[in-house]
């Protein structure tokens, strides 16, 4: 079933022999992206196109040109209407072109119909032009639009079919599509941002459409609008749209999130962090939302709310791109163009396009050791990564924990988990207090018969959770009836030990309890199970199956380690009261009146600086000198915990457990609100009332939560990149320091894994090296088109953290002449690559872009200068001359000088 754009269009073709009559008809077909489909005359275009082909050098079928087309066939899929439009060529003869909907009936096709059809494939081949994220076997990629005037027909006709593009979908971080949030919207800022085309944006469509509207400012589209300014460096213009937008509906949500945006960029952190929660009010549902809040979180330092918002994000099913679904061919030719290709090696692949769909290649007797890479691939460890097969909202979250990782470190970060989440051994002693025994005093004192019947041989903490309860639920039964008997009969011995008191309770206040039942219900994800934590030396994160199996512990361990208690001081207690001599005194002075909810007066404040700053938004000011009104009511909004984990922003609400079902949560406080007047009107003092952690008396306790599975499972995957990464850089260093070989230690693949592991961990610096290393071997796309990355300043703001935290070399810089020579030397061998497979998309195009970049920082006559002297081959010096060509029609950054 085709869920959202539809797949690549579909042109078949049917040859037949000039001279033989005898030669039957060969059938092909390829898919395409960019042919314009606005009308049946320029499909037929496009395959007349195609018999012009059939003579090129060395041709389809050889150098002869015996074979012609006689007819053909164009499918286009509608995603507008979900019906599939399909155009018949006769050469020489006539045009037929007709609808096939659904159940297979067949109709006429109207004009409304080809606008609409035009515009999904447009978006298509906007959406789908990354050949790295997006490929098929025999897939062909044309330009869509080749000159300012077919822009200006397409732009009419997106205006006329704007209102409809909620009915294309949205992307994967999406929940509620809308009429300024779906692919169309997608498409539009892909093609004019990746440009560098945001005045055009605004200009001739987003600011029509924003003021098309009868009743006024149209919010959504606003949003756009002031983001696109923004992009543009119209910033007073932004400020202007949105102060009109946030007047007609103050609770636009992509309105605020922009507007958060652009005052974090300005470190106006206080002013962002309340714009975000006024987000995060209005669409609980939307991962944006919770995501920007925990991005602001992160910038102001504050990492304790940082992660405990990750943790409240919602999670979406991701739903993969619509790929074409056809029988499998007889055969699959690519002829070769060997005018170009005669001084580039290109390799050979393995696959002969690449994707989900590629055919298998046979390995060349000249590439000696290709099978023996080949091999190592398949049992490497690196390229067994779970990170890389992350999409969606998992892969945005887990570039979240990274960016905490990056700025905290690995221990840190795990001090922040146990601060912020309950653990697996909190949650079983404050589910039975008292009970906790010291692992290591504990396999000292407890004898052998003892350790088989309750782990047999391994420690308790290290036996899964769900084993413990059904032990319990088997033992408690034998325990109960022993314990009936023991009552009746008095001990008689005379050296028998007094029946030890009943231990007190830890004292447990209402606000700090754990709906047990609401846990074990959220359990039920259909998301895997992280790996046991145990075997890495991680305090594993695990929430028992239900209330009544949590509680069901046996008795028989229990009054062990009372008496035990008694006897040795349990180390990890000693270890947490050392630590939080505070918080211990406070548990042990909690008054009786504990159940009152001492974050009222927090929440009441936190709205009321909300009411405030939506009822003053006409005043705000982005002076630095001049402090808002409200900035100390905005500073208040620390104290109430801004992203509630325990109410999740999930469609279907959790019902109100029962009272008996609900646990003790582990009296550990975790965050502290920061001080109202604390706060100053400048960004210093406004990052410090963020990010004070200093515990004062008197300031009401923060509970822990239930740390979600999906996030357990991203910081086993952050660790599992760490080791790896960790082990790569050591054995790096052992090489090089005994002078060994360095090149060939891992194959391509490898190599190129290790590069995306180091992006992934912000080491651009050894991305680099491995992917210079990985070119080393043999040529490869996804290392030239990084490296193209690296040299551009796509990494730039990486590259700054980097030399900061870690003291590494300062990187050349993107406005130096030797990084635009070796950017031009990617862009070469990147675009003899494309126009080897067929990619003769000239714009949008992951390349052109990068050489609008480079014509932005060093204009045009430069850049096309230092081409020249590359001394090219004409043939090879055309394809890159283009990318040239488009900036000048287009009239992008820097094409004027």
């Amino acid at each position: 079933m085709i869920r959202e754009l539809g797949p690549p269009d579909l042109c078949h073709i049917v040859k037949t022999h000039s001279s033989n009559k005898n030669e039957p008809e060969i059938g092909s077909y390829h898919h395409v992206l960019g042919a314009d489909t606005s009308s049946s005359a320029s499909l037929a275009a496009y395959i007349n196109s195609l018999q012009y082909s059939l003579s090129d050098t060395p041709g389809w079928f050889g150098t002869s040109n015996s074979w012609k087309i006689s007819s053909g066939t164009y499918c286009s899929y509608n995603a507008f209407s979900n019906v599939d439009l399909r155009v018949q060529i006769k050469i020489p003869g006539g045009v037929d072109a007709y609808i096939v909907t659904v159940q297979g009936e067949r109709k006429e096709v109207s004009e409304d119909f080809w606008r609409e059809c035009h515009i999904s494939s447009f978006l298509r081949a906007i959406l789908h032009s990354d050949p790295q994220a997006y490929s098929a076997t025999g897939l062909r990629r044309v330009t869509p639009v080749r000159s300012p005037d077919e822009e200006a027909r397409l732009a009419d006709t997106l205006l006329r079919q704007f209102s409809a593009g909620w009915a294309l979908g949205s992307n994967a971080e999406t929940q509620a599509i809308s009429t300024a949030c779906n692919h169309l919207t997608d498409g539009l800022r892909r093609y004019f941002g990746g440009a560098g085309r945001f005045a055009d944006y605004a200009a001739d469509l987003l600011a029509p459409l924003t003021y098309a509207s009868d009743k006024g400012v149209d919010p959504e589209i606003a949003a756009l609008l002031a983001d696109a300014y923004i992009h543009c460096d119209e910033e007073v213009q932004a400020v202007r749209v949105m102060h009109q937008a946030l007047k007609a509906k103050p609770s636009c949500a992509p309105l605020l999130l922009v507007q958060a945006e652009f005052l974090r960029r300005k470190h106006q952190p206080v002013q962002a962090l309340a714009l975000a929660r006024m987000a995060v009010k209005y669409a609980p549902s939307e991962f944006h939302a919770w995501a920007k809040l925990a991005h602001i979180y992160t910038d102001a330092g504050d990492f304790h709310r940082a992660l405990l918002t990750l943790n409240a994000c919602p999670m979406y099913t991701y739903v993969g791109r619509d790929l074409p679904r056809v029988p499998a061919p007889r055969r699959i030719n690519y002829p070769l163009k060997s005018d170009i290709l005669a001084d580039y090696n290109l390799g050979e692949p393995y696959g002969a396009a690449g994707g989900n769909n590629a055919m298998r290649a046979s390995v060349d007797s000249d590439a000696p050791g290709r099978v023996e890479e080949m091999a190592q691939n398949e049992t490497s460890d690196i390229l067994r990564l779970s990170a890389p097969t992350l999409n969606g909202t998992f892969a945005a979250a887990y570039r979240l924990l990274a960016d905490i990782f990056g700025e905290v470190g690995w221990d840190e970060l795990l001090m922040l988990r146990s601060q912020v989440f309950v653990m697996e051994e909190e949650y079983r002693n404050s589910a039975m207090p008292g009970a906790a025994v010291d692992d290591e005093e504990e396999g000292e004192d407890v004898d052998e018969d003892q350790d088989q019947d309750r782990g047999r041989g391994r420690d308790e903490d290290e036996v899964p959770l769900a084993t413990l309860h059904q032990r319990a639920e088997i033992e408690g039964r034998t325990e109960t009836s022993a314990k009936a008997s023991a009552e009746q009969t008095p001990a008689t011995t005379p050296d028998a030990e007094p029946e030890p008191g009943p231990e007190p309770e830890a004292p447990a206040a209402a606000e700090h309890e754990i709906p047990a039942a609401a846990a074990a219900a959220s359990d039920a994800a259909t998301e895997p199970e992280a790996p046991a934590a145990a075997e890495h030396g991680i305090s594993a994160v695990a929430e028992p199956e239900s209330a009544a199996a949590a509680a069901a512990v046996s008795a028989e361990q229990t009054q062990q380690a009372v008496q035990s208690k008694g006897k040795r001081k349990n180390k990890k207690n000693k270890g947490k009261k050392a630590q939080n001599p505070v918080e211990e005194e406070k548990g042990q002075q909690q008054p009786e009146d504990e159940t009152k909810q001492p974050e009222e007066p927090a929440v009441r404040a936190a709205d009321s600086a909300i009411a405030t700053l939506g009822d003053k938004m006409d005043d705000v000011s982005l002076s630095d000198n001049e402090a808002p009104a409200d900035s100390e009511a905005a500073a208040s909004i620390g104290p109430k915990a801004e992203a509630q984990p325990d109410a999740q922003p999930v469609v279907a609400a959790t019902p109100e457990p029962d009272t008996t079902a609900q646990v003790a949560a582990p009296r550990i406080a975790v965050l502290e609100p920061t001080d109202a007047p604390a706060a100053a009107s400048s960004s210093t003092s406004n990052a410090q009332a963020l990010t004070t952690d200093a515990p004062h008396p008197g300031i009401p306790q923060v509970r822990k939560r239930l740390c979600e599975r999906w996030l357990d499972n991203l910081i086993m995957m952050l660790f599992e990149d760490l080791r790896a990464y960790t082990s790569w850089r050591s054995r790096l260093h052992n090489l090089r320091t005994t002078g060994q070989q360095v090149t060939y230690i891992f194959t391509q693949a490898e190599w190129e894994s290790l590069g995306e592991l180091s992006l992934r961990l912000h080491r651009p610096s050894d991305a680099k090296e491995a992917f210079e290393y990985a070119l080393a071997i043999r040529f490869s796309a996804k290392a030239w088109m990084r490296l193209l990355e690296l040299y551009t300043g796509k990494f730039a703001e990486m590259q700054k953290k980097e030399v900061a935290r870690y003291g590494v070399p300062v990187p050349m810089s993107v406005n130096s002449s030797e990084a635009l020579l070796l950017a031009l030397d990617a862009v070469v061998w990147l675009s003899v690559y494309n126009d080897r497979w067929y990619n003769n998309m000239v714009y949008p195009n992951p390349v052109c872009e990068h050489v609008v970049s480079l014509v932005r920082i060093h204009g045009l006559s430069k850049v096309r200068n230092s081409l020249v002297s590359m001394n090219l081959k004409p043939a090879v010096y055309n394809l890159v001359k283009g990318y040239f060509e488009f900036a000048e029609k287009f009239n992008v950054t820097g094409a004027q000088w």
